[in-house]
């Protein structure tokens, strides 16, 4: 007898073509709230990161079309299928913007290549998911903090999943040090003068390197607060940065916080400046 029933994981993928080809995002949202979970821990992350863009679009802005996009996407890793960060092809941006997407999804790609779903779930799905934010959103074009704000999630969300793959900051000696006065963000001369010392060398990085800023904070003070700290020290520096010609797109700060060590140690203020290879 010919055999005419697909095998489940043809269905899946046969719901998945269906379900990226047609649909209605809140008749979407009723099949992803149906769907028996059947994902990884990148797959879990995503299909909540697609949720909840899909949940602020149908809610938020009203936007049915922009909501099914990200639920069509959600059901599909959510029943543990291989979902793709979205292609440029199909969406109409503005030329001045195709370079830096389509450097970025290159980037994206080669870490999913390398195996981030496995060594970095987490932070890989909130970079394909903020990567397909800042497409989706850069092709309409007018809201410029949702544009800003996909697009940062992005360049922090890889940051973490280069540092992974490096094996992760303990292992990677940074270029350079600036050292911050007491709870302070402020610069300080002799900071200033390191910055301007990591200029040539900023110059001289290569298409697949970009700069990671962490800042640190001694133990003093209220965790919170000395997180917030740490974030504002690498600011500072990444400003300083931009300031000397560093194009800001190729650098990216994180907020360490609280450094291990001595309550009071000076050694802990600071920022290093790490040169990430994303190759």
């Amino acid at each position: 007898m010919k055999h005419t029933l697909l095998s489940s994981g043809s269905k899946l993928a046969a719901v998945c073509a269906l379900l990226l080809a047609t649909g209605c995002a809140k008749y979407h949202h009723w099949v992803l709230e149906d769907t028996k979970g059947n994902a990884s821990p990148f797959n879990c992350v995503l299909y909540k990161d697609y949720e909840c863009l899909g949940n602020a679009e149908l809610d938020n802005m009203y936007d049915e079309c922009s909501a099914d996009f990200y639920y069509r996407k959600a059901i599909c890793a959510k029943s543990g299928n291989t979902v793709l960060p979205t292609t440029l092809d199909k969406w109409d941006i503005e030329p001045d913007y195709l370079c830096e997407l389509e450097t970025a999804r290159a980037r994206l790609v080669a870490a999913l290549n390398a195996g981030a779903r496995e060594f970095a779930p987490e932070q890989a799905a909130h970079a394909q998911s903020n990567f397909d934010c800042w497409v989706e959103q850069q092709s309409e074009g007018w809201q410029q903090d949702d544009i800003a704000s996909c697009r940062s999630g992005f360049y922090a969300a890889m940051s973490e999943v280069e540092l992974a793959r490096m094996g992760g900051v303990l292992k990677i000696a940074p270029a350079q040090m600036i050292f911050f006065d007491f709870n302070s963000s402020h610069l300080t001369p002799a900071g200033a003068a390191a910055v301007n010392a990591l200029s040539p060398l900023a110059a001289k990085m290569g298409k697949n390197q970009h700069i990671l800023l962490i800042g640190r904070t001694d133990k003093i003070g209220d965790a919170k607060h000395n997180k917030h700290l740490s974030k504002f020290r690498a600011l500072a520096v990444k400003k300083e940065l931009i300031r000397h010609g560093v194009d800001p797109q190729r650098i990216t700060i994180k907020g360490e916080g609280e450094t291990p060590g001595p309550n009071v140690d000076t050694h802990n203020r600071r920022v290093d400046v790490l040169f990430i290879d994303y190759k």
